[in-house]
């Protein structure tokens, strides 16, 4: 059987990659070209996105705007991001593309560019049938300072993809740190939810937040089967009500091999519970 190299994506050039990424758009191979796009930022690389933004071919915008959505160059420093205000303007103008790919691209370069010119759009874009599309939106408002954003994320915490709710929750509780009625309500709302990792945020969202509401249930949830999440919160809400409960699960047999990092969150909580006695 012929066999047929990989494509050794840092060593092609970028007429190469861009073909890649055209040909093989949605699937694997197109995004690892895309990526490699992204990490070349450069006057001639830009000129040629800028290009492929304006065309009428739907595929050709949807990959100008992948890569301006996280175009980026080497410094001493590591990456930093390259062109910010030309590639905002670029996604600020696939928001109000026609097609949903060119606007889904957008609205990721948009929580790592954040703009205040596209929070209505996004806002609106929160209610599109497309699961996918508001995940993208939950990802992006979470970079965002507006406060109208949060009745956004309040809005995708309820939302009926499980995915969606998990990362609006994680970022309405977690991302974000205002503080308010109607986020706890939100938050307090998710603790029962169906999801374990929308149960978790909306815990660690309310432990954060210093709410004493939450003690009795999260001292039920320490048991030696419970996730990083109640250590997590436990850990934020440093209250010594915890401390028993912390203290006899280290001292528990769980139902498997404990993770190191799971110990090390345990100790975390139990030093901050502890401390706060």
């Amino acid at each position: 059987m012929k066999r047929t190299a990989r494509p050794r994506w840092k060593s092609l050039g970028v007429d190469r990659l861009l073909r890649h990424a055209l040909r093989h758009w949605h699937a694997d191979e197109g995004w690892r070209a895309i990526e490699a796009l992204q990490r070349r930022g450069s006057p001639a690389l830009l000129a040629r996105v800028v290009a492929l933004c304006a065309r009428p071919n739907v595929r050709r915008r949807a990959v100008g705007v992948s890569i301006a959505a996280q175009l980026s160059r080497r410094t001493p420093a590591g990456p930093a991001l390259y062109a910010e205000e030309e590639t905002q303007r670029l996604l600020l103008r696939g928001l109000a593309d026609p097609h949903h790919d060119v606007v889904r691209a957008a609205v990721g370069g948009l929580g790592l560019r954040p703009h205040g010119e596209s929070v209505q759009a996004l806002l609106r874009l929160a209610s599109h049938p497309d699961a996918r599309m508001r995940w993208q939106v939950a990802v992006a408002l979470g970079s965002y300072e507006e406060p109208e954003t949060i009745a956004g994320l309040i809005r995708l915490s309820a939302d009926p993809s499980d995915e969606v709710r998990d990362w609006a929750t994680f970022a309405l509780g977690s991302l974000r740190m205002e503080d308010s009625p109607e986020i706890r309500a939100a938050l307090r709302r998710n603790l029962d939810d169906a999801d374990l990792d929308v149960r978790g945020e909306a815990l660690v969202g309310l432990a954060r937040r210093r709410d004493d509401g939450i003690v009795d249930r999260l001292i039920e949830r320490l048991t030696p089967d419970c996730h990083v999440y109640e250590l997590d919160a436990a850990e934020a809400l440093a209250d010594p009500r915890l401390l028993a409960a912390l203290v006899a699960l280290a001292e528990a047999s769980g139902p498997g091999p404990r993770s190191p990092s799971w110990l090390d969150r345990l100790k975390d909580a139990t030093e901050a519970c502890r401390g706060s006695a």
